[in-house]
């Protein structure tokens, strides 16, 4: 069977082999992400889908109605496969919660495939009526796909901004452990990364929508380009000149604490008393590869990082633990650790997720309150209606966490540049990184991955996080209880790391911010969308001179 024949079968599919394939392309996709990176799993998937929607028109008929059903399936598959791995975080009190697994792991797929589906289905369906009412299925093949990419990702785009947002698993992702082809991101960011990937799809699937049409000559624009931005890439990283930053040695400290044991009140002190113990160990081996004219020694450290809520209690309120921290640090070092807050308003309990800056007078030379905060897991939204039914937050106690306020990057005395910290679940948001009038000089990721086992989340999590290093051409300091800590620099190269189960420390030095603010800092995703709408301007322009259409 000929290449084009296969692909006829699949466009004549209907009912439940359609929608059945759709889904398995959509799960298969899933394997381009984090930990398996199979990227050529992209177009394959995605030429995939275009085929099952060739036949059918988009619209708001009977047929139309499939057009939609076809891609949520493929959504819908993509999200189950790529996102199983928060029910294990049911299994935490098992007890309490397991019984609502099927909530994320198949009812919260249904909501983020509405987005890319809706979008994918809309754009197409009123567009092509409104401008193309006149021309066939086979005339209007090139808009609808060019239509159905461009509604696919700013459908995924608005999945990141709408009801809190949730931009996990991002197109662009299937690259992020590939630095020379990450380095797109520095100019258009993940979304437009995603954008540009899939539109590199569509020279190879036209010969096969329309063989009559278009030759294989066509499919061959797909690796010139990719070659193009994949030898761009590689300049790009050539040019950039990564020095570290002198008298800044940092140690990041990774626990694997279990998260059934994390908060028992009878381990708590084991715990502090663990991360202690790993911090005073003697240095680590060089961390370093050839960034750097000379080699990277290391020597005491300066600065100590420990994750998410590593300190169980109260820190502002305990004088005597601040001043048995300010122990374990060197004249004018500073230790970064994670620590629930609390204050109270009107009588009222405030509890915050926070960052602390420890010195080693015990003093605190600053805070940052997580501002993104997750919802189910440090809020229960309608917690009025939804407590009722047993749907309460998997989070230790019964109190809400409440969101920071300060977005700015937090200014500490000493050798560090500005720190934009990023808790936990905040590094996934691309553009909220360039909300704040000051540009950072470094990222801080502190995390609890341990939430997740040993799953594709914690994965998946720290991939997102260096895509966050590229667009802002910033480095990335990243310290997990359990996952994958890690010094990256701001090309999204991971210069040291420790990963999954380990219990240890990661030395290294902190790589300097690029000279010249990346493009995407600058602009955020105003270039994805100017760039999505202008597709959409020549699209009616081309329909006007039939330039596209003819057959």
């Amino acid at each position: 069977m000929t290449l084009i024949a296969f692909a006829s079968r699949i466009a004549a599919l209907q009912g439940w082999r359609r929608y059945g394939l759709a889904g398995v392309l959509g799960a298969a996709l899933a394997l381009a992400l984090a930990p398996f990176f199979i990227w050529p799993l992209l177009p394959v998937c995605f030429i995939g889908l275009l085929l099952l929607t060739r036949d059918i028109e988009p619209g708001f008929s009977r047929a139309g109605r499939r057009y939609f059903f076809t891609l949520f399936a493929f959504a819908y598959g993509y999200f189950v496969a790529g996102l199983y791995w928060i029910g294990i975080a049911f299994l935490v009190d098992a007890e309490r919660f397991a019984a609502l697994i099927p909530l994320p792991t198949l009812g919260l797929p249904l909501v983020l495939a509405a987005f890319p589906a809706l979008g994918a289905w809309l754009l197409p369906a009123c567009l092509l009526h409104a401008w193309l009412g006149r021309f066939g299925i086979g005339a209007q093949q090139p808009a609808r796909s060019l239509l159905l990419v461009i509604g696919f990702s700013l459908g995924e785009y608005l999945r990141g901004l709408l009801f809190t947002g949730f931009p996990w698993n991002l197109v662009a992702y299937a690259f992020a452990d590939w630095p020379a082809m990450m380095q797109i991101a520095a100019g258009i960011g993940s979304h437009g990364m995603g954008l540009l990937m899939l539109l590199l799809c569509l020279p190879l699937a036209l010969p096969l929508m329309q063989p009559q049409r278009y030759g294989w000559r066509l499919a061959l624009l797909s690796p010139a380009l990719f070659a193009v931005l994949l030898g761009a890439g590689h300049l790009r990283m050539q040019r950039a000149e990564i020095e570290m930053m002198p008298d800044i040695r940092l140690r990041i400290v990774q626990p694997s604490v279990e998260q059934t044991l994390k908060w028992r009140d009878d381990l708590r002190q084991q715990h502090l008393n663990k991360l202690a113990e790993l911090t005073r160990q003697p240095p680590q081996g060089p961390a370093a590869r050839a960034y750097t004219p000379q080699a990277y020694t290391p020597q005491a450290y300066t600065h100590v990082i420990w994750p998410e809520t590593a300190i169980p209690y109260l820190l502002d309120e305990l004088p005597d633990l601040l001043r048995a921290l300010g122990t374990l640090l060197p004249p004018g070092g500073q230790l970064l650790t994670g620590a629930p807050r609390r204050e109270f308003h009107d009588g009222q309990l405030v509890l915050f997720n926070s960052l602390f800056v420890v010195n080693q007078q015990g003093g605190l030379d600053g805070r940052y309150d997580k501002i993104h905060l997750v919802p189910f897991g440090e809020y229960l939204p309608f917690r009025s209606l939804l407590a009722r039914i047993g749907l309460d937050k998997l989070a230790v106690g019964s109190v809400d966490f409440s969101p920071g306020k300060d977005v700015e990057p937090m200014i500490l005395p000493g050798d560090l540049p500005l720190i934009r910290v990023l808790i936990c679940y905040e590094a996934i948001f691309p553009s909220a990184i360039n909300i704040g009038s000051d540009a950072p000089g470094m990222l801080l990721n502190i995390t609890n991955d341990a939430w997740f086992g040993r799953s594709s989340g914690p994965y998946q999590h720290f991939a997102a996080s260096r895509m966050r290093a590229v667009e802002q051409g910033v480095p990335l300091i990243r310290a997990a209880n359990n996952g994958i800590s890690a010094i990256v620099d701001p090309l999204g190269r991971v210069i040291a790391s420790l990963g999954m189960d380990a219990v240890g420390v990661v030395d290294g030095p902190l790589p300097a911010p690029l000279m010249q603010r990346t493009t995407y800092s600058r602009s955020g995703d105003w270039l994805f969308v100017i760039f999505s709408l202008s597709v959409l301007i020549m699209i009616g322009v081309f329909r006007k001179f039939r330039v596209l259409f003819r057959r």
